[in-house]
């Protein structure tokens, strides 16, 4: 983040706790259809139509620092590999051999210089899947290995990250996430490693997740502990960002602004956490609140400078989501088993927290299947929901959403 954008949030902050009612002319929203949690055509939809056409999450690089290098992924129902050519460049295909359609490999990750099918052997280029050898190919009548290569899908990098997207017409990466790269170019993250990753089941829709972390009107009530809060939530900033992305940053407690050596809310510290490495080029800003940042359609990270998560969601059924989060920063182990004691602190921390949400989502979930609710009402610090399912419908198509289950297009003023 600039110096003028920390000033702009921190005005903004300011506005937040002198207000007694949402700005003059903001709208009012209707009820959030509960078929859009429950629906099986709503989620066929999703699907059809929304998930095959964003960028999501796929790897990190230093998952594959040498050439021939891959690790597979399943998170979207279509099988993917993701490989290391001898060109340095990172690719992604399916993982479907263009025989008979079993899998190119096996394992999760390694090492091949070929993939090579292990039904019948038909073997592939890691650097363009082309077809290189087909056992008894003289069985073939007119075999022309140049239309049975491994079908690609595109994959594109962001400081580190690995994203791929199934629609060829999509936008570029970097476009699709346009203004986040440049906010947070100071996390470093072409230097950030891999700390620690965890992963859960929830018996709920992935939207109901996904709302968790959108805003903090929750907060105080499900993450207060002996009545302290660390975040006050009547001063948080929602912004808006185009695509379905938005920010939140929320100011710290008097508790919270106590413990670091602050004397009011926006003064600002240079805060550094004891014992971590610390990415000294991010903001006072964000070390003295909580920043976060939403990437539409599944990626929520609460920033920090000592290291940060990406959490992702990923629908397995209309009732049933897994969870997981990824921990990264400039501290580098050879695996969990080595991390200090104020990393496992950190992780033990975070992983209560993250239960502390997860207790809430399956009873939301059969709350929402019975009769007990017939809408989800919406306010003003809930806006990033309303503007998360705004993009939904917007990637499905608003003329393909079911008679009752659209939310309408209000927020298009309100986005940055």
């Amino acid at each position: 983040m600039d110096s003028e954008l920390v000033s702009r949030l921190t005005a903004r902050m300011r506005y937040e706790f002198e207000r007694t009612a949402p700005p003059e002319g903001f709208p009012q929203f209707p009820d959030i259809p509960v078929e859009r949690y429950t629906s099986d055509a709503f989620f066929d939809l999703e699907q059809d139509a929304l998930w095959p056409k964003c960028w999501v999450l796929a790897a990190r690089v230093d998952e594959l620092p040498r050439p021939g290098d891959f690790v597979t992924f399943d998170s979207l129902g279509s099988p993917m590999i993701l490989i290391r050519g001898t060109d340095d460049v990172v690719r992604a295909f399916y993982n479907t051999c263009q025989h008979r359609g079993a899998p190119v490999v096996r394992e999760t990750r390694g090492t091949s210089r070929l993939l090579r099918c292990q039904y019948h052997s038909w073997s592939y280029d890691i650097h363009d899947g082309s077809l290189v050898s087909v056992p008894d190919e003289r069985d073939f009548v007119d075999l022309d290995r140049s239309l049975r290569c491994l079908k690609t899908v595109r994959c594109e990098e962001w400081d580190g990250w690995i994203f791929v997207n199934q629609d060829s017409a999509a936008l570029p990466l970097l476009e699709w996430l346009d203004p986040i790269p440049h906010e947070l170019d100071e996390l470093q993250g072409p230097r950030l490693s891999t700390v620690a990753r965890r992963s859960e089941v929830i018996p709920c829709n992935w939207k109901v997740t996904a709302e968790a972390f959108l805003e903090v009107y929750h907060f105080r009530h499900i993450h207060g502990h002996g009545g302290e809060s660390i975040l006050d939530n009547r001063g948080a900033v929602m912004s808006l960002l185009p695509r379905g992305a938005s920010r939140m940053i929320t100011p710290f407690s008097r508790t919270a602004q106590s413990a670091n050596g602050m004397t009011a809310w926006d003064d600002y510290q240079h805060v550094v956490a004891p014992g971590f490495t610390d990415i000294d080029t991010v903001n006072d800003m964000v070390r003295c609140t909580s920043s976060a940042y939403s990437i539409f359609p599944n990626l929520i990270t609460p920033i920090a400078a000592y290291g940060f998560p990406f959490i992702t969601f990923w629908p397995i059924d209309k009732s049933n989501t897994r969870i997981e989060w990824t921990h990264y920063s400039l501290d580098r182990f050879a695996s969990e088993d080595d991390l200090p004691t104020q990393w496992t602190t950190r992780l033990h921390s975070f992983d209560q927290i993250m239960q502390e949400d997860f207790w809430n989502m399956a009873p939301m979930q059969r709350s929402l299947e019975s009769s007990a609710i017939s809408g989800v009402p919406i306010n003003y610090q809930e806006r990033r929901i309303w503007h998360f399912h705004e993009q939904i419908d917007r990637m499905i198509g608003l003329d393909r959403i079911p008679d009752g289950m659209g939310v309408p297009q209000l927020l298009a003023d309100y986005v940055e």
